[in-house]
């Protein structure tokens, strides 16, 4: 009861200092525009100014998950963290025929492998790859070493971000290092929320803070320290702040003081019951498109180019379209209600850069909550949930709508590969997985599911397992109907009813249920960008949904 009671007053006090910190500047000023010198090499006077400013920061990133806590603790029974099938009944389950037949005629891993490879989009997405690992290529999430042309003895600078690309701290910080070409290593560390952090970097950066860069040996963290920082450090033709124009330099202090107003009010609306704080939040929206509309073409401070700015405002804004969706049913972006908000998107996603590190609507429902807390939903947004989430059918089941600068989740001509494409592209990734991926999804019957998160009070992703066994009774069945998912992406999943069809044998309702349970476990963890592109993680979750169906009966 004590506990309880802790809690109760943990949240009170929380609710207050959302409050408190909404209605005070002081709280929301962004770090001043630096002079052009590396943090370790300014006057101890100015690195005390940061060091207090980046703590002010901080204080959104901790307290505010506590406002639902319990919401959130009680709607983590969902399949994510595991379905009704009790270790009981699974038990029960595996005892019963297979749900596939013995020789099953879908074909094997290699020969689906094989023919991922060899489609149009295979070649192209594995020839990228190869230029990847010499560290060219464009922007991608699986990149570890970057050079732009360089060697890789220039490379100054080692990115830390999240593994999961789920920080849109670190994920503004990646997006200016691509946009400015600087020449780079990235090493991936689990953000708190979603898996402990390696003693080596915990050794480099006590407090564990992401991201953090490495430049000739120093470290240094804040995201918006570390942009200026390196913007000055490695000059180009598109700096991200205009530093020799008081006047522009002057907006941009404005325009990311301005930010924080928007971030502020975006976390007392979504984490907060009810939609006491919608008109601040839409009053403050309407400030940042007007500021956009203020200066010529989509950017902020009116440049050929994003700035970093454009940078800082990116990563929450991309968030916010979907949360203010899923929790209060607003549309931001295509509701006409911002039009150089939705002007200044579709600028942003003509830039592979960028669409190599956004995520997607359901991705981001799911990593806000161990981050910011859990947003507190309102009646009216219950389609958009049901949407956005895979509960209803439409979004994530076949036959698929198509995808469109006027979806409820846009994708623009120039980063839509179609249909084919995007199935193409799925196909690759989960058949080069394989054995690998069947042995993820049933880790759900492995005994210690959510076990990890409870230990953190709720604190830490309803998604992460790290370290949980498989139940290995079920990889058969699981593993040919992941087979059967690939065999589907690659030819079309009409072409390839008859056969799924054929494969299915005589298995007892549990067991089909607990083979259904392991394709869901799977299906909830495709991750955008981690995993694959939105277009593809489309396809595979409605393919996965198919042959779930289709088990079913």
């Amino acid at each position: 009861a004590r506990g309880f009671h802790g809690l109760v007053f943990m949240r009170a006090l929380t609710l207050l200092l959302i409050i408190l910190v909404s209605s005070s500047s002081a709280f929301l000023t962004p770090t001043r525009l630096l002079a052009s010198r590396s943090p370790a090499l300014l006057p101890r006077s100015t690195r005390s100014v940061l060091r207090q400013s980046n703590t002010r920061a901080q204080l959104w990133r901790v307290p505010v998950y506590w406002a639902g806590v319990f919401q959130d603790m009680a709607a983590a029974g969902r399949s994510v963290m595991g379905g009704k099938t009790t270790k009981m009944s699974a038990t029960a389950a595996a005892e019963g025929p297979p749900v596939f037949k013995a020789s099953p005629t879908v074909p094997s891993w290699g020969a689906l492998r094989e023919a991922a490879g060899a489609s149009a989009t295979g070649k192209r997405l594995l020839a990228e790859r190869a230029e990847r690992e010499k560290g060219g290529g464009q922007t991608h999430n699986d990149a570890t070493l970057r050079l732009f042309g360089k060697k890789e003895s220039d490379i100054r600078v080692i990115l830390y971000r999240d593994h999961a690309a789920w920080c849109p701290y670190c994920q503004k910080t990646w997006l200016l290092m691509e946009e400015k070409r600087i020449p780079y290593k990235i090493e991936k560390i689990n953000m708190r929320s979603y898996g402990d952090k390696p003693d080596w970097f915990l050794k480099k950066v006590p407090r564990g803070l992401l991201p953090a860069v490495e430049i000739d040996g120093q470290m240094m963290t804040e995201s918006l320290q570390i942009m200026q920082t390196l913007d000055q450090m490695f000059p180009t033709d598109n700096m991200m702040l205009p530093y020799g124009d008081k006047a522009k330099m002057g907006l941009a202090q404005e325009l990311l003081g301005l930010e924080r107003e928007l971030f502020g009010a975006w976390c007392s609306y979504v984490f907060q019951p009810g939609e006491r704080a919608k008109n601040v939040f839409e009053s403050t929206m309407a400030r940042v498109d007007k500021a956009l509309g203020a200066t010529p073409g989509p950017w902020f401070l009116g440049g050929g180019h994003p700035d970093l700015v454009d940078m800082q405002y990116v990563s929450h804004i991309e968030r916010m379209l979907p949360s203010c969706l899923y929790w209060k049913g607003m549309r931001i972006r295509g509701s006409g209600k911002y039009p150089n908000v939705d002007a200044w998107f579709a600028a942003f996603e003509e830039r592979p850069t960028y669409v190599a590190t956004k995520g997607d609507f359901y991705t981001h429902v799911t990593d806000i909550p161990p981050q910011y807390g859990p947003g507190q939903p309102v009646e009216a947004a219950a389609p958009y949930m049901a949407k956005i989430d895979g509960t209803a059918r439409d979004g994530w089941s076949l036959p698929l709508p198509p995808l469109s600068g006027d979806s409820l989740e846009p994708v623009l001509p120039s980063w839509n590969p179609g249909d084919e494409g995007a199935r193409h592209e799925a196909a690759l990734k989960i058949s080069e997985g394989g054995e690998k991926v069947s042995k993820f999804a049933c880790r759900v019957f492995g005994g210690e599911v959510g076990k990890w998160r409870i230990q953190g009070g709720g604190m830490r992703s309803a998604l992460a397992d790290p370290g949980v066994p498989s139940d290995e009774r079920f990889l058969e069945d699981v593993s040919t109907a992941l087979r059967h998912v690939s065999n589907a992406l690659i030819n079309g999943h009409e072409s390839c009813a008859a056969a799924l069809a054929a494969d299915l044998g005589d298995a007892t309702k549990p067991r089909k249920e607990a083979v259904v349970e392991c394709l869901d476990y799977l299906r909830l963890r495709v991750s955008v960008p981690r995993d694959m592109s939105y277009p593809a993680a489309r396809q595979f979750r409605a393919h996965i949904q198919w042959v779930m169906d289709e088990i079913q009966g």
